[in-house]
């Protein structure tokens, strides 16, 4: 079974593959392409502490959908790191 961290490895050795059949990005108009992390709601609440009022994620991060809507329920701040 594939982990998390290897599908994210696959994808971006597949995204940054210069070899037959791929195009060169044009420079300075495609942005380097950097690993995103997905939180879940459950990967949220373990790094919540509480008492608390916010969170802190990396600037990078996707952010599931019912995470969320359990930020919002519980007003809780996000804080890009």
């Amino acid at each position: 079974m594939l982990t998390k961290g290897a599908v994210e490895d696959l994808i971006m050795q597949h995204l940054s593959r210069r070899g037959q059949g791929a195009a060169a990005p044009a420079p300075g108009k495609v942005p380097e392409l950097r690993k995103r992390i997905f939180l879940s709601d459950y990967e949220l609440k373990r790094k919540f502490v509480p008492g608390s009022r916010s969170i802190k994620v990396p600037a990078n991060s996707i952010i599931s959908p019912l995470a969320l809507d359990w930020i919002e329920f519980n007003g809780i701040l996000l804080i890009e790191d």
